[in-house]
C-alpha cells in the first residue's frame, strides 16, 4: 500500500525483554527464534524506507494495545511460534517483549502487555 514517506530511522530495542526467556526458547526451538528474528529484521527495513499508514505484512499481527505478534515463515514442520514486540512510533522505536507458542500465547499476550502498562503508562503509542 501507498503511504507518506518518513525520514525517521526505527531502532529496535531489547531492554525490556527476558533475556532467559529468549534464550530458553532459542535454545529449544532455534529454526523457529531465527525465523522470526529475521521477520523482524525485514519489518525494520521495511518501516526503514519510510512507509507510514495503513499496510499488511503476512507475518504481522495485532494482539492490541499497540503488541503485534511476528510469525516464523518457511520453517518446515516448525513450532507454532510468536515474537512480540511493543511498537513506539513517538521514538521510532520496536521494542522486543517476549516470545512464545500457540500454547503459551494467551498468557504470554497478558504479561507482556503487563509490562508494557507499567514501562510506558496508559495510552502511550
Amino acid at each position: 500500500m501507498q503511504g507518506k514517506e518518513q525520514k525517521n530511522t526505527w531502532q529496535i530495542s531489547i531492554e525490556l525483554a527476558s533475556k532467559k526467556q529468549f534464550k530458553d526458547y532459542k535454545k529449544k526451538y532455534p529454526r523457529e527464534y531465527l525465523s522470526c528474528f529475521a521477520n523482524l529484521e525485514r519489518l525494520l527495513e521495511f518501516l526503514n524506507q519510510g512507509v507510514q499508514g495503513a499496510f499488511e505484512i503476512g507475518f504481522l499481527g495485532s494482539e492490541g494495545e499497540n503488541c503485534w505478534r511476528i510469525a516464523q515463515t518457511k520453517v518446515q514442520s516448525a513450532k507454532e511460534t510468536r515474537l512480540y514486540i511493543y511498537v513506539y512510533s513517538d521514538e521510532n522505536t520496536i521494542y522486543v517483549m517476549g516470545v512464545g507458542n500457540k500454547e503459551t500465547q494467551k498468557k504470554d499476550i497478558r504479561e507482556i502487555k503487563e509490562v508494557i502498562r507499567k514501562a510506558f503508562g496508559t495510552g502511550r503509542q
